[in-house]
């Protein structure tokens, strides 16, 4: 699908479906290309002309957040969250002076809630494509926040677990899927970060005061996005951590345990293997008090046994 949106010269916005459908030269021309086909895809190179290199990126190959600068053009590679699939979607930028294009494969939240707020501005004089792509920007930054918020949430759950009766096992099994959360929404967050830092520092493309202003806010919630996927990534190291060390711990105790019972029937065992030999002729064999001085004796090492293992404090 593809929609046209522009500003004529006497500050008029219109709008209309195709670029080839204006009914006057532009002053901005901002068209949005969603879920294109591939007929549509033709208009990148047929009516734009942009360089063949730029529409493979957007049409064939999915990118990591980047900028490429090309002789009357910018195209940027932003990468936004579907919260329902909890996947990147990315969105490609074709921007100039006069001209901006986004492409997207698939249908976006954040460019809808930038058009809208374009069709609806009162004053289109100082509208600009510079700012059509900041506000997608700040769209798509701001949409971090639920999904991060979400996976900070489940990190913080797991303080109550203990008082659930569940297996360190899953629990284990869980952490693991949170950490891949983690790193999913990590691979987006970082280069989208360093991407708004190199557009901060005016390596890319000059800025105004104003933009600036606008870019150190999108720049504070990648920032804040960073470092509360950080705290969390550490804090899911520590829990898998714990509960390693606990099940370990168990685990120790119980060996502990079975150890020491084993310790101490070895003796009781090497006695009644051997007065259970069938010898005609054994010291006691035939002793009137033979099976009960064995008794005393295989109950005087299990006593002595127990009293020194508990003065060494072993169970």
């Amino acid at each position: 699908m593809i929609r046209t949106l522009y500003i004529d010269i006497n500050n008029e916005l219109k709008t209309c479906e195709s670029p080839y459908e204006m009914t006057s030269e532009p002053r901005l021309l901002w068209v949005d290309m969603s879920e294109p086909t591939m007929h549509e895809n033709l208009l990148l190179s047929q009516f734009f002309h942009f360089h063949p290199l730029s529409i493979e990126d957007a049409v064939s190959v999915r990118q990591r957040p980047k900028y490429k600068e090309y002789d009357d053009y910018l195209f940027y590679v932003f990468h936004a969250i579907d919260l329902k699939t909890m996947k990147p979607e990315e969105i490609d930028v074709f921007i100039n002076d006069i001209l901006v294009v986004t492409y997207h494969k698939e249908h976006s939240e954040e460019v809808d809630k930038v058009w809208n707020m374009m069709i609806n501005k009162k004053d289109n004089s100082k509208a600009s494509t510079s700012e059509i792509m900041f506000l997608t920007l700040d769209a798509i930054v701001d949409n971090y926040f639920p999904f991060v918020y979400e996976l900070e949430d489940k990190v913080f759950s797991f303080k109550d677990r203990h008082s659930v009766d569940i297996s360190t096992e899953v629990l284990i099994e869980e952490t693991f899927d949170l950490r891949e959360d983690l790193l999913l929404i990590r691979r987006t967050v970082l280069p989208m970060r360093d991407l708004v830092y190199r557009l901060l520092e005016g390596r890319i493309m000059p800025l105004s005061k104003k933009q600036k202003i606008f870019l150190h806010h999108i720049n504070d919630h990648l920032i804040k996005q960073v470092e509360m996927i950080e705290s969390s990534r550490e804090m899911t190291a520590d829990i898998r951590d714990n509960y390693i060390s606990l099940n370990s711990f168990k685990m120790n105790n119980i060996m502990k345990i079975l150890t020491i019972y084993s310790v101490i029937f070895m003796p009781l065992t090497l006695l009644a293997g051997i007065y259970g030999m069938n010898f005609d002729v054994m010291p006691e064999l035939h002793w009137k008090y033979g099976c009960l001085g064995v008794w005393v004796v295989m109950l005087v090492i299990t006593f002595g046994m127990i009293v020194y293992f508990r003065q060494k404090n072993w169970f």
